[in-house]
Formats: C-alpha cells, sequence, structure tokens
C-alpha cells in the first residue's frame, strides 16, 4: 500500500471499484456526486471520461457543509455498456488487459 502518494492510493482504489462494480457485480449503472471544488473532482472527471461516461448536471448551491457555506453539486453517471463500447475500442479486455 503507498501511503507516500495518497493521490495514486485513492486514484487505484476507485478505479478497482468501478471496475467491481460493473464487472465483478455487474451493475448496470453507476451514479456518484462531489462537492465542486473537492481535491477529487478533477480526478472524477478524468474518470468519467475515460470510462465513457458523463457529468450529469451541476445543482447551484446544494449542500451546506460544516463552515455553514453552501456549494454546488456535480453529479455523474457511467453505463456498463458505455464503458464495454470504450474497451472495445481501444482493445481492452474487462480485466484492463490490453489484447
Amino acid at each position: 500500500m503507498n501511503f507516500y502518494d495518497v493521490n495514486y492510493t485513492f486514484s487505484k482504489d476507485f478505479r478497482q471499484f468501478l471496475d467491481d462494480l460493473l464487472f465483478k457485480f455487474n451493475f448496470n449503472k453507476i451514479k456518484f456526486s462531489v462537492v465542486v471544488g473537492n481535491p477529487a473532482e478533477k480526478m472524477y472527471d478524468k474518470y468519467v471520461e475515460h470510462y465513457g461516461g458523463r457529468i450529469v448536471g451541476i445543482f447551484k448551491e446544494h449542500v451546506v457543509l460544516t463552515d455553514n457555506h453552501y456549494y454546488d453539486w456535480k453529479t455523474y453517471e457511467v453505463f456498463r455498456k458505455d464503458v464495454l463500447n470504450k474497451r472495445d475500442k481501444k482493445g481492452v479486455t474487462n480485466s484492463g488487459v490490453e489484447v
């Protein structure tokens, strides 16, 4: 486990989590959200693009955090079929191995 590069560790775990949901547990769709401005937002944007998902929308001033300020809320969705189509175009198997 990599305790020195938290972003790498989180990114790797997040990708494994998405792969497990889509291919191990056969989820059809994954929907998740993030507070706009959260450091993880950039990573989520990259993964959603990589997986062929999309940003569903941004809800303005949707959530109040412990600092009593309102923040925007970004929602994403990724469909299993879109991931499979994107992987087919790249020549990648469900295990992530290029063929």
